[in-house]
């Protein structure tokens, strides 16, 4: 037989004999020998039984429009000359139509070596099976399987075509096979077992946690060899070659097309590095909380050496006298916004008439800006001797600030406002490193004011150059008037508008809390600044002081 060129087709050659046809031919089933074609017998089936019929029989036609298959009958040269109504279905056409084609027209690719290497099988077979692709009137194609068979009628020898569309088969298969690869070449170990727990199928990583080469290996034994108790969802299984395997494992039944149970789809999902890397990240937990303690440990120790930076009692000025008598009166309220923060103030007795006040913000909270302070406060007693002018204290401040921390790989700054204040007649000597200008309250009168530094005493923050001169500028208590220095930590609260407390809520504040005792108005200002943000807490360090002066 002649193969045909095109790959798309397929030729199966096949005969069907059945066994009472093996008998009339005398075939020796014992020894599987047919006898020789060359004694000629002849079987005859009568007439009544499928001999010829005239092409247009009644009868003929009634069975060919009812096969469930398209059916065309053409010549020996393909060309058709009848169809069923089926065929008319396949392939958009009506029989006149298709009696215009020849099957060479109608299947993807053919060409005469397909009718040739027909003709050729069916002079020894009974008939020839084709897998192709078959051509609609509008160009679309389907994919058939096709049963030639010789065909004798009205004394003519033709050829049948039977059509059988597999679109929904080939659909299938294809969905079989996807299936397939995508289960051999699965991660999981997937296997399939019939009710009696026995491995029916498995692929390679079902097969390799227990670290067989082949799946086959495991066919037909039973899972119970492998996981004595099936039931566990995540277990540890022991392999051939390398230690323990961690494994989390899901069943689910395994239906025929009844419905009933026919087996276990069981998958295996090797977890071991999972599991590892869920053991290292339980140490680095535990090692991180132990860190955390320790770092809680020192942050707590760290408040409580900041807060003895703080004065606890304000001193009283001229010394010795009762409080009650006192020119000058402090009152404060600090609140880091974590367990050390970075502002802080500092009142320096420079004779016995006259005091040194200073307020200073850490750029940034936390440990760092608590070691700045430590820092600053240090350096302030290292430069007491200048504290009595307040520009070359700043000054000496800030060169000295700046030397301790060149070396550091960010630039760490500080803003810092400083004051002398003679409780003889108020006058008061300020200057002023980038931090906010502080107010001041005239009691007796209500007027909320700010001691707003010029230009040319408002220097640049500490840190920020190596060799700022800051200037000073004078200005004068009265009786009763009560300084306010903050940091930004309230000026700069925010409400859920995206506006600042310093900027609409903080001069009607004090105004509205001007004639209440010192400690009683810082409160309130901490009170209204949380009204104002919706928040009970803030963002950053808040440091106030109140120095009130009686006169």
């Amino acid at each position: 037989m002649t193969e045909p060129e095109e790959d798309s087709f397929l030729t199966t050659r096949h005969i069907d004999i059945p066994p009472e046809l093996n008998a009339e031919l005398g075939f020796d089933r014992k020894s599987g020998h047919p006898p020789d074609s060359r004694r000629g017998r002849v079987i005859r089936i009568s007439k009544a039984g499928s001999g010829t019929r005239p092409l247009g029989d009644a009868d003929f036609q009634e069975l060919l429009q009812s096969i469930y298959d398209a059916v065309l009958i053409t010549d020996l040269n393909g060309q058709v000359i009848n169809g069923n109504v089926r065929a008319v279905q396949f392939f958009l056409s009506d029989v006149e139509e298709l009696c215009r084609k020849t099957i060479l027209d109608l299947f993807s690719g053919a060409d005469e070596s397909l009718l040739a290497t027909i003709r050729q099988t069916l002079q020894s077979d009974r008939f020839v099976l084709i897998q192709a692709c078959c051509i609609r009137k509008d160009g679309s194609i389907f994919p058939a399987e096709i049963s030639v068979n010789r065909m004798p009628l009205s004394g003519k020898d033709f050829l049948s075509f039977f059509i059988r569309d597999v679109t929904l088969r080939k659909e299938a298969e294809e969905k079989l096979r996807t299936g397939y690869n995508a289960i051999q070449n699965a991660g999981s170990g997937i296997a399939i077992l019939d009710t009696d727990a026995n491995v029916q199928y498995c692929n390679s990583a079902f097969a390799a946690l227990w670290r067989y080469e082949k799946a086959e290996d495991m066919l037909g034994r039973s899972i119970q060899d492998f996981l004595p108790d099936a039931a566990v969802l995540e277990r540890m299984i022991s392999a051939v070659s390398a230690g323990l395997v961690h494994v989390q494992v899901s069943a689910a039944p395994n239906l025929n097309a009844d419905g009933e149970i026919a087996g276990i789809v069981l998958s295996l999902l090797d977890i071991s590095n999972l599991k590892s890397a869920q053991r290292q990240l339980e140490s680095y937990a535990r090692e991180l909380q132990k860190k955390n303690l320790e770092m809680e440990d020192d942050l707590r120790m760290a408040r409580e050496v900041q807060f003895t930076f703080l004065p606890h009692e304000c001193p009283a000025y001229p010394p010795g006298v009762p409080p009650g008598q006192a020119a000058l009166r402090f009152s404060h309220l600090y609140l880091p916004s974590g367990l050390v923060g970075g502002d802080f103030f500092d009142i320096l007795t420079l004779s016995e008439h006259e005091v040194g006040i200073l307020i200073a913000d850490v750029v940034g909270h936390g440990m760092r800006a608590a070691l700045v302070v430590a820092t600053l406060h240090g350096l302030m007693d290292q430069l007491s001797r200048t504290a009595r002018d307040p520009a070359e204290f700043l000054t000496q401040l800030n060169r000295a600030y700046a030397h301790v921390f060149r070396q550091t790989s960010d630039r760490i700054f500080a803003t810092a406002f400083y004051c002398t204040v003679d409780v003889r007649d108020g006058a008061m000597r300020y200057g002023c490193a980038g931090h906010l200008a502080p107010y001041r309250l005239h009691r007796p009168s209500g007027a909320v004011e700010l001691v707003q530094p010029s230009e040319d005493v408002q220097g640049a923050a500490l840190g920020l150059f190596d060799h700022s001169t800051y200037r000073s500028a004078i200005a004068r208590l009265e009786k009763d008037d009560l300084l306010l220095l903050y940091t930004d930590g309230l000026s700069e609260t925010m409400s859920p508008s995206n506006q600042f407390f310093e900027t609409t809520e903080f001069a009607e504040s004090l105004a509205r809390h001007i004639r209440r005792e010192p400690d009683a108005m810082l409160k309130a200002l901490v009170d209204d600044a949380r009204r104002f943000s919706g928040r009970k807490d803030f963002e950053d360090d808040v440091c106030l002081l109140a120095v009130e002066y009686a006169g």
